[in-house]
């Protein structure tokens, strides 16, 4: 009976009273074999062997930051001075030879060079460790997360093939985690022009879900002064949105079933019906087969809403999108956000038991509470959120000399200290060209570092 997508097969009627009606069923059928078509060849797509990588979040090198480096067989070493075929890093904070990355047999293993600063994983210092996938690797300044793959990205790429279909769509995953974000994506990325209507159905009230749902003549209960079309109707040719699909009461089931299998609602009140268009993406943060085993969600309806299920992974396995994520949340609160690199480092290793929707509130809040020109710092973690960043311990921290930047493509600002500075004028022989590109910032701020330290350029060549 299942495919193991979430498809359901079925087969048209065998009883046909005319040719209309068997041209009808015909197209049935082949509407639905292209759904099942679709739904066979998103399954193939996620079987490929997933590809171990390293992926840049955080880094003082515009050049480097947001890349993302495949791991070959061959060892990968970084540093300052990596080699033709290493990752050269500008941050004047990772050894001139860093650590390595070799291949193993049962995955990869990280090994440091007696670094200067140590390589940390996952808030230890190590001298060398087998990685797992979502591990946090800290050189220097520089903050890499290695994964077999990234969750979220084969999530939206099976959204965006099945949104080409009129599949109904299943939405599960823990609260927060941007279910609405992604049923707006799939209405968005399909070839439906209509609206996009969104409803939680825990917050309507028993006694008027069918009529919110389905619509109402005039005078159907106390109240219906006027008549009202419903919300599947509302979403002709558009996406309906049924937030919390688990907490609608059992008796009230059947007759979403019904419209789901036939196209078609009935008003209360109403002796007809009335054909809808509208794509389903139902979305729920209960599970739903074990709701279905204990009796309080009917199967029937678990199958039809279940075409195309998708589950979202938690934010504390999406470690690569959380600065992408803070910036972006920023910049919707009307503002470009620092973060330093210890602050980074605990926002990507704290596992945000609340989600996506946990990380937006320290954001918001930072903006709404700081001046403009603030970094979230740990500072700032320590006296609001100190368990994000109880993983530093005693360890000396770096942020009043880095910062990341909102502006640009998430880039690093970084005000290097005179230490800093002098290191990266003796690498440079001097040579403040050299040295702004290192740094990623441009030669008049260099030249009012070295105004402000008192430091001659000539002196280091």
């Amino acid at each position: 009976m299942w495919e193991s997508s979430g498809c359901i097969a079925r087969t048209p009627t065998p009883h046909v009273e005319s040719e209309e009606v068997q041209g009808n069923s015909n197209r049935k059928v082949e509407a639905h074999t292209t759904q099942l078509d679709t739904c066979r060849d998103l399954e193939r797509e996620v079987e490929r062997a997933p590809e171990p990588t390293l992926s840049i979040v955080f880094c003082p090198d515009n050049r480097a930051a947001k890349r993302e480096l495949s791991l070959s067989d061959e060892p990968l070493l970084i540093g300052r001075e990596a080699g033709k075929h290493g990752l050269n890093l500008a941050d004047p904070r990772i050894s001139r030879l860093h650590l390595r990355i070799l291949s193993e047999a049962r995955g990869h293993r990280l090994v440091d060079m007696n670094s200067s600063n140590g390589t940390y994983v996952n808030g230890q210092r190590v001298g060398s460790c087998s990685l797992q996938p979502g591990d946090v690797v800290r050189a220097g300044n520089s903050l890499f997360v290695f994964g077999l793959d990234d969750p979220m990205m084969n999530v939206r790429r099976r959204a965006a093939r099945g949104a080409a279909s009129d599949l109904t769509v299943l939405l599960e995953g823990e609260t927060g985690t941007g279910k609405e974000v992604l049923a707006r994506f799939i209405h968005e990325t399909s070839a439906r022009r209509g609206r996009f209507i969104a409803v939680n159905c825990a917050t309507l009230p028993r006694d008027l879900i069918a009529a919110e749902l389905f619509g109402h003549t005039r005078g159907a209960f106390s109240g219906a002064g006027e008549g009202r079309p419903g919300l599947f109707v509302s979403a002709a040719k558009g996406s309906l949105f049924l937030d919390e699909i688990g907490e609608l009461p059992l008796d009230l089931q059947p007759a979403l079933l019904r419209a789901l299998q036939e196209r078609a609602v009935r008003p209360v009140g109403s002796d007809s019906e009335v054909a809808v268009d509208a794509r389903i993406i139902a979305a729920t943060n209960v599970n739903l087969e074990q709701a279905v085993a204990q009796g309080r969600f009917r199967a029937d309806l678990f199958a039809r809403l279940a075409e195309l299920p998708l589950q979202l992974p938690p934010l504390r396995q999406r470690r690569r999108e959380i600065l992408g994520l803070a910036l972006t949340f920023a910049r919707n609160a009307g503002r470009e956000l620092d973060i330093s690199p210890d602050a980074a480092e605990g926002m990507l290793l704290w596992d945000w038991p609340y989600n996506v929707r946990e990380l937006e509130s320290l954001v918001r809040s930072f903006v709404a509470t700081e001046e403009a020109e603030h970094t979230l710092d740990a500072a700032y973690l320590h006296r609001t959120r100190p368990a994000l960043v109880s993983h530093l311990g005693d360890r000396k921290t770096t942020d009043s000399n880095v910062s990341t930047s909102g502006s640009g493509s998430g880039a690093i600002r970084l005000g290097a200290t005179r230490e800093q500075l002098r290191a990266a004028l003796s690498e440079h022989s001097g040579n403040v060209s050299h040295v702004a590109k290192a740094l990623g910032k441009p030669r008049a701020q260099i030249y009012r570092w070295l105004k402000s330290y008192g430091l001659d350029p000539e002196s280091f060549r």
